[in-house]
């Protein structure tokens, strides 16, 4: 059995939605699943007509805005971005209606079914922990056994509503389904049997169920009303059914009041890649989960958001859509992308938690408006750098111009505190100024800022680009009658307020390299758009109040007002004027030279009228209109207008690509000529919703030029590369290094690249045709890589048995040592020469260092002396050598003056040997000549030497006068002399002991 039940979405007003963002594709809502970017209770969330709804384990919650609020807060947001100021505060009335599952089992779990090719990122917020990548979206939600017996599917129509069925199997008990309204204004069971559901900014009609079974293939429909018991829904079947079959219950769909569109996210900002893709970025009104039931008020400036899609070349498929903000207004002002495909994010903020990356420039809200810089990975699914920027008052931020080093940012500011950089061109504010800082690709250094503007007054910035060589072109209107000039300048002299200038900033900041004023003496005329050709020269648009004049040969309109106008790199002369468009509402919107040199426009305009040439099918009037003029503005080679009138934008911030292909988005009210495979063919808003459109006006016949470029392999810096072209049906080039030099026109150029790095080298192939979008654009990546650093060690020494390590350094290359190892370090033992080369895979570096053997030091030999004077112990080493002898003695030699064993420690750099000497040292020798045996104690004995005891082993022969022998022994003890009689007696001493082994001499015994 199935019950099905669709909520009718209401229309009150007219809004601006970012379609391709908020699921608007051929099935209606899509169901995205919480990744902790939502509360807890959340599930999954729809964008439904007039609001949102959100899955919970315990019901639903409808979140409804009134869309008149909403309408309000649009006009509020354009009127800021025409005049670069704040958006006015409006009140946004909102209603939810909780609808809970009574009785409902508790374990029952919701899962998605039917899962989409596209994702979303949510950056919302300052904590991580909420941030979500990935987040996936899904056809239909299902509820498993939410009653016994009995599923629950929700899901979409094809006109954006939401329907749900309730599945009851044969078994199930249809009637245990209670649903209770909470929050609402009313409940009314009508006389048609539908049910009104009133709310404080709309009324919701859920039309009579109509029930129905399949018996042998064939519809039996089955009578089934609601029943409402105090604000809690019931289904009855008053004549009951057939339980062993499914029951299908299918309600119908009528007419209602509406409350707008699915969100109320406003186009703001077009941008592109090298691949192709689309990208379109809007903010509005974010809906939060609403904690309590019934109605409530938001404030505008307190809760947008910014949003952005990324679509494929096509527009039929959305790779990813991404929600960036904090808690309070967020409005996106431009986008860019680098060579790899990253998005960077120019944002307008209130918020004090707006997403920030660890370690960048600004974690904090700096008061007032700031400015916001986000880069985003080429998914969408990272913050590769977020950051603020900004002083105490409002700082408006305008437009930006990236590199792969990061990021260029122009606006307005009257901060006096806004940051600047030491060695700035200009670090003190006058009024109101224009800024220009540039930030690194991570947002954790601020490069560089410099205020820009006279000692008083206002000035506003209007566009920013960057030259080949990295140099800064700004533009904007002062009514600073001293706004830097410089010196030779196209018009040196301020006519009136509202002076336009265009002025060149030295890459770094540092230096204003050229600047002038621009436009007539006696009106208004404001630079839009800034360029520069191949040449380097400066191209501006603009729309003219004054009297502006267009030169000879250059095209121009009657009451011409928008006109392009090219001066030299050095801003002293002006080129050419053209005057091509005569519209009193064009605004223009996008702005490019192209890689031909031809100038492409895109505006809006309420006008009819202008020039039409080779024009896009079914296009004689509308609201936007494009054309494309040849390089020196002298012919018109593309006019067209495109889509129906009635649109609007909300900034200037849309992209040209540089083969001319257009990227533009603005509100309509749904009625638009989309493509047969747009991702989003008609509008669900029920007002004006989002359009992105891209358009390439020479698509059609022309030469086929077909760009090709051999790939080029990885070298050495300096590398010489020669390219191999084999581009087939142009014989006119342009090739763009990517690293800083000039074009090269050559067929096949040979080009030094003299620092390591990646290079992204375009090819443009030219056509025979007049626009360039009929050439075609290649790229080959050159990889230049630096030389392995190898440095090995000087002066090297190893110690006798000892080893060293020598490490060539360089991970993740190859090496090649005159050993043999092919290890990126090698062990040592021997001295000698030794050499290794290290290979990164393209280049090689040599480098060689010698291994010297350390002598091993030397010290005295065992030594035998004399007691009196001592020995001399010496060692010899290498200078600088240090010492610890067994004495503590720290000297290279010592004094023994004592027998024994002696070492030394010898320290030589890293080698630390021990040497030892054993030392005996003799006693002297004196035999007395007299002595007296008295036994007075005195001199009683003979003594041969000073000590106590005689040497051991000491041998004495004593002789009388006549030679006879009187007195031997082999170990005198010092003890002859008693007894003997007086006289003189001779006698011979032996012992190797003595300093003097073998001593003879006479002694006289006096009694």
């Amino acid at each position: 059995m199935y019950f099905s039940t669709r909520w009718l979405r209401p229309v009150l007003g007219m809004l601006c939605v970012l379609g391709s963002v908020e699921s608007q594709a051929a099935s209606g809502p899509r169901f995205v699943e919480n990744k902790s970017q939502w509360a807890a209770p959340v599930q999954f969330r729809a964008e439904v007509p007039g609001g949102s709804v959100f899955l919970t384990a315990t019901g639903l919650v409808y979140d409804w805005r009134r869309a008149a609020d909403l309408q309000l807060a649009h006009d509020a947001a354009e009127k800021a971005t025409q005049t670069h100021q704040p958006a006015a505060d409006v009140a946004v009335h909102g209603h939810a209606v909780f609808v809970d599952f009574v009785g409902a089992s508790a374990t029952a779990k919701s899962v998605g079914q039917q899962p989409l090719p596209a994702y979303h990122n949510y950056f919302i917020g300052s904590d991580p922990s909420r941030w979500a990548s990935h987040v996936a979206l899904f056809e239909e939600v299902r509820y498993a056994s939410l009653y016994p017996g009995t599923d629950l599917r929700v899901y979409g129509t094809e006109k954006g509503s939401l329907k749900y069925d309730f599945i009851v199997q044969p078994g199930g008990r249809p009637a245990a389904i209670a649903l209770r309204y909470r929050g609402t204004d009313g409940l009314k069971l009508q006389a048609d049997g539908s049910l009104l559901v009133h709310t404080s900014v709309t009324d919701v009609v859920e039309q009579r169920p109509y029930a129905y079974q399949l018996v042998s293939g064939q519809r039996r429909q089955v009578p089934c009303r609601y029943r409402l018991s105090n604000n809690t829904l019931h289904y009855d079947f008053p004549q009951g059914y057939d339980h062993q079959q499914p029951l299908v219950i299918d309600p119908a769909v009528v007419a209602c009041t509406y409350s707008g569109s699915t969100g109320g996210v406003w186009g703001a900002a077009t941008g592109y890649d090298n691949a192709g893709n689309i990208y379109t970025a809007g903010f509005g009104q974010s809906s939060g989960y609403p904690t309590t039931p019934g109605a409530y008020q938001v404030s505008y400036q307190g809760s947008t958001d910014v949003a952005i899609s990324k679509l494929n070349p096509t527009g039929s498929q959305l790779l990813y859509a991404t929600y960036l903000g904090g808690t309070n207004s967020d409005e996106v002002r431009a986008l860019r992308t680098n060579s790899a495909g990253e998005l960077y994010v120019l944002t307008n903020t209130f918020s004090v938690d707006f997403p920030r990356t660890t370690g960048c420039y600004d974690a904090s809200s700096n008061g007032g408006t700031d400015l916001a810089v986000t880069h985003l990975n080429a998914t969408g699914t990272a913050l590769l750098g977020s950051t603020y920027v900004g002083g105490t008052a409002a700082d408006l931020p305008v437009e930006l111009a990236v590199t792969n080093a990061g990021a260029v940012v122009v606006g307005t500011t009257s901060s006096p505190n806004f940051p600047t950089t030491a060695g700035a061109y200009d670090r003190t504010i006058g009024g109101t100024d224009l800024f220009v800082l540039s930030l690194n690709a991570s947002m954790t250094t601020l490069q560089w800022s410099t205020f820009l503007g006279g000692a008083s007054g206002t000035e506003t910035s209007t566009a920013v680009e960057l030259e080949q060589n990295g140099n800064v072109l700004v533009t904007g209107t002062t009514n600073a009658a001293d706004f830097p000039v410089t010196p030779g300048a196209f018009r040196t002299v301020y006519a009136s307020p509202g002076d336009a200038f265009v002025s060149r900033l030295r890459a770094d900041g540092g230096a204003l390299l050229a600047s002038t004023f621009f436009g007539s003496v006696n009106g208004t005329d404001a630079i839009t758009h800034v360029d520069a050709d191949a040449a380097g020269n400066i191209v501006v648009c603009g729309s003219a109040l004054g009297t502006l004049n267009a030169t000879p040969g250059a095209l121009t309109s009657p009451n011409g007002r928008i006109f392009v106008a090219s001066l030299n790199n050095a801003l002293t002369t002006q080129r050419f004027l053209a005057k091509p468009l005569n519209g009193a509402t064009l605004t223009v919107q996008s702005f490019k030279v192209d890689d031909c040199g031809n100038v492409h426009i895109g505006s809006l305009s309420s006008d009819f009228g202008l020039p039409i040439v080779n024009p896009l099918p079914n296009s004689t009037t509308g609201a936007f209109y494009t054309t494309t003029l040849d390089a020196d503005c002298t012919t018109r080679l593309f006019g067209s207008y495109f889509g129906p009138t009635g649109q609007h934008v909300h900034t200037n911030s849309h992209r040209i690509d540089e083969q001319g292909r257009l990227y533009q988005s603005y509100c309509t009210n749904g009625v638009f000529p989309t493509t047969s495979t747009a991702y989003a063919r008609t509008s669900r808003a029920g007002g004006l919703d989002v359009l992105v459109f891209k358009i390439d006006q020479n698509s059609g016949a022309g030469t086929s030029v077909q760009a090709a470029v051999a790939p080029v392999d990885s070298a050495c810096a300096p590398s010489r590369v020669a390219f191999i072209n084999s581009t087939v049906g142009s014989t006119r080039f342009r090739w763009n290094f990517a690293d800083g030099s000039a074009q090269d026109t050559a067929i096949a150029p040979v080009h030094v690249f003299q620092n390591p790095g990646t290079y992204r080298v375009r090819l443009v192939a030219l056509g025979t045709g007049l626009a360039c979008s009929r050439n075609d654009t290649t790229y080959v990546t050159v990889r230049v890589k630096a030389k392995p650093t190898v440095a090995l060690p000087r002066n090297l020494a190893i110690c006798p048995g000892g080893s060293l390590t020598l490490n060539a350094g360089n991970p993740g290359t190859t090496y090649r040592w005159s050993t043999g190892a092919t290890t990126a370090s090698i062990v040592v033992t021997q001295p000698g020469k030794y050499s290794v080369t290290v290979d990164n895979g393209r280049c090689f570096t040599r480098d060689s260092t010698t291994v010297r053997l350390v002598a091993s030091p030397t010290i005295t030999p065992d030594t035998t002396g004399c007691i009196a004077g001592g020995v001399v112990l010496k060692t010899t080493a290498e200078p600088g050598s240090t010492y610890l002898w067994s004495t503590q003695a720290t000297t290279p030699s010592i004094v023994a003056t004592t027998s024994g064993r002696y070492t030394v420690r010898i320290t030589q750099g890293s080698c630390v040997e021990e040497k030892a000497v054993n030392v005996t040292l003799l006693r002297p020798v004196s035999p007395p000549n007299i002595i007296t045996p008295n036994a007075d104690g005195k001199n009683d004995t003979f003594r041969p030497s000073d000590a106590t005891a005689m040497e051991p082993g000491t041998r004495l022969r004593l002789y009388n006068r006549w030679g006879r022998q009187v007195y031997s022994t082999d170990d005198y003890r010092n003890d002859w002399g008693p007894g003997q009689p007086a006289g003189v007696y001779y006698y011979t001493l032996e012992n190797q002991r003595f300093c003097t082994p073998y001593v003879k001499g006479w002694v006289e015994v006096v009694k």
